[in-house]
């Protein structure tokens, strides 16, 4: 039985083409609307909600998990800390789907370690400052700027994640409530617009439109701020969906899953 541990478009991505190889795969997702979403398009089993340490060895010894296929976002880090521990307690194969990352040797880019520190850098510069980090763990970056009306904070059309700006400070004129990825040219006008000379964002792949980002800050002379990935060692490591269905296929005539 293979569990792909979603949180991005990949992971149901790879749920799907392994469905394609063996019914026994079940996909997990950290919210509802993720399950929505898998509904879609997957035929098999769909589960949600997270899931601690403790919680995850439960459901994969209940569940008779044989692999693990981390997909979740590249910023997941507590989520595929545990995965990496729970299959090494239990045996249990560990595979991650890790997007590709994006070039990060250009000198107009800050690159630092975690939101707090990203702030901190926001808050000495000059201008507007346009956020694209997602909600988790915002308040840590927010709390570093102390004029909050330079802000701009572009989140998923979801009512937690906009109580949580408002309760941070921010008004309805500072919060842009949407659902990406957006294209270069999107994001270039949503710049224009909030008049915005940073930007911080994650290094979220192509996958996750980091690239029409940058080009976008980059055609405007935006001063870009770069979230590193967290620092972990990620073993059997894949970059490509159709390898992780050749893993697979290869198994087929050794191993039921």
């Amino acid at each position: 039985m293979i569990l792909v541990l979603g949180g991005t478009g990949d992971a149901l991505d790879i749920a799907c083409a392994l469905y394609r190889i063996t019914s026994n795969v079940i996909i997990s997702t950290a919210t509802a609307y993720g399950f929505e979403v898998s509904q879609e398009r997957f035929p098999g089993k769909i589960v949600h909600g997270k899931m601690d340490r403790e919680a995850l060895k439960k459901f994969i010894l209940d569940q008779g998990i044989d692999y693990v296929v981390d997909a979740s976002h590249p910023y997941a880090e507590n989520l595929s800390r545990n995965a990496i521990a729970v299959c090494q307690d239990l045996g249990v194969n560990y595979l991650r789907f890790e997007r590709s990352t994006i070039e990060e040797g250009r000198k107009e880019r800050i690159l630092c370690a975690n939101l707090a520190e990203a702030g901190a850098v926001a808050e000495n510069l000059p201008g507007r400052i346009f956020i694209t980090t997602g909600i988790n763990n915002i308040d840590q970056m927010i709390s570093q700027i102390t004029d909050k009306k330079r802000l701009t904070v572009r989140v998923l059309p979801q009512s937690d994640s906009i109580k949580k700006l408002e309760d941070l400070g921010l008004n309805p004129d500072h919060i842009i409530a949407m659902k990406g990825p957006f294209s270069e040219e999107m994001n270039t006008l949503m710049f224009q617009e909030t008049q915005s000379a940073i930007l911080i964002c994650k290094d979220s792949g192509i996958q996750g439109g980091t690239d029409n980002k940058l080009r976008a800050a980059e055609r405007l002379g935006m001063q870009v701020i770069l979230i590193r990935r967290p620092d972990l060692i990620y073993p059997n490591k894949f970059s490509n969906i159709d390898e992780i269905g050749e893993y697979f296929k290869n198994l087929r005539p050794h191993k039921q899953y």
